[in-house]
């Protein structure tokens, strides 16, 4: 540490592997600050130390305690304000201020912002804190949310008054504010767009199709794969183009990687929603094979102000990223990986799930066991590789029982 600048990364995801490393390569000294005992960047990172990224107050103290010059999150939004909230508390560099990340990850003012701009999104009902329904006028199916969750977490398709009742009342306990929204629903293909703002223009690195389902008990929203290109026409990509842009210019983002999510139907476009961050997942990985575009290490520049040169190719190829999903269990190991690397079957895998940790299934990402890697000169061989991995994948508990979702993945 000595000599060494020193750097706090908020949240130990997959994709903060990445994060970490680069960092090391910039002769920082990596402090990881996660709560979980045993998160996957934990092994990566100089220290870890078990402080929430939500809570700022404890980030602080971590990072007055170790001196850092830096405090950075890629990819969770919630940690996106505790960074940008330390570092103004310390007068460290960060994107955007943290007025703005607070505001941008409130799904209700960002709804509100949206319509007033005229951008192409569903009609929607924000409720603060302790505010009921009322004079509801929305058509069934809507959507229901917490209005500052991170990812998926409690997202419901509500299809008539008695769920929305229901998942309502869910989806403020999940929310740390009480917040929630109520959007209807938009039919078509979702697709997520990964760009970089340079000079006011959002460039768009890449735009991939999300496969989703919604199932059990509980109605969890789960993503299970993405595929690149989507199947969208040239008219959607172009009003994508056009509106990730003005999202920038609305909202005064400069110099940052945007991610935003669409629904496509034909030509016409409706934004679900959007962050200043990278994508989840490993779409950092995808971008960078398919454009040659480093996301991860122009956030890093991003947070230290540096002008970023947005510089990228398009592949002619697919990409697809398959998530692996495991049935509620203290998880072990995973098998068939590695034969599948060198066969060439897959392109790469990245563990989301570390032996010894749980696995649950009340939210998308609890489930998931790794990220799974692969590409091809079509969508069909897309299809037929990740039919053949998941033939000869499999997931174990402590038990030794068989528990991985081999139903789950992207099929003709």
């Amino acid at each position: 540490m000595e000599n060494k600048k020193v750097a706090i990364v908020l949240g130990g995801t997959a994709p903060h592997i990445e994060l970490i490393r680069q960092l090391h390569n910039r002769d920082y000294f990596v402090v990881l600050a996660d709560y979980l005992p045993n998160p996957p960047a934990k092994r990566f990172a100089d220290v870890h130390v078990p402080a929430s990224t939500l809570d700022p107050e404890a980030v602080l103290k971590v990072a007055k305690e170790y001196n850092a010059s830096l405090v950075i999150s890629a990819c969770v939004d919630q940690a996106n304000i505790t960074a940008c909230y330390v570092a103004e508390k310390l007068n460290l560099p960060h994107p955007y201020s943290f007025q703005l990340a607070s505001d941008i990850t409130n799904k209700g003012f960002m709804k509100q912002e949206m319509w007033k701009h005229g951008i192409p999104t569903t009609r929607y009902v924000f409720l603060a804190s302790g505010e009921t329904l009322s004079n509801f006028n929305l058509k069934f199916p809507v959507m229901v949310k917490p209005a500052d969750s991170c990812a998926a977490s409690g997202v419901k398709k509500a299809c008539n008054q008695e769920e929305l009742e229901k998942f309502l009342a869910e989806a403020k306990k999940v929310s740390r504010t009480g917040r929630t929204v109520v959007e209807e629903f938009f039919s078509g293909v979702e697709v997520s767009v990964y760009a970089f703002v340079e000079k006011g223009v959002a460039k768009t690195l890449m735009v991939s199709e999300r496969l989703s389902c919604i199932e059990g008990e509980k109605q969890v929203l789960k993503c299970y794969a993405t595929i690149t290109p989507p199947n969208v026409s040239d008219a959607a990509m172009k009003k994508i183009e056009e509106t990730t842009t003005k999202i920038a210019s609305i909202f005064h983002l400069d110099n940052t990687p945007l991610h935003v999510q669409f629904i496509i139907d034909g030509d016409e476009i409706s934004v679900i929603e959007f962050a200043p961050r990278v994508g989840g997942g490993i779409s950092y990985k995808n971008i960078l094979d398919n454009t040659g575009f480093d996301i991860i290490s122009g956030t890093i520049d991003s947070y230290l102000q540096i002008p970023v040169d947005v510089v990228y190719k398009r592949s002619s190829r697919y990409f697809s990223v398959n998530l692996a999903y495991g049935t509620p269990c203290v998880f072990d190991r995973l098998e068939g990986a590695e034969e599948l690397l060198a066969s060439g079957k897959i392109d790469g895998i990245h563990y989301h799930r570390n032996s010894g940790t749980k696995i649950e299934d009340d939210r998308a990402s609890a489930g998931r066991i790794a990220a799974i890697l692969i590409s091809g000169d079509s969508r069909q061989e897309i299809l037929d590789k990740v039919k053949y991995a998941f033939e000869h994948l499999n997931a174990y508990d402590v038990n030794g029982n068989q528990i991985l979702r081999k139903d789950l993945y992207i099929k003709a």
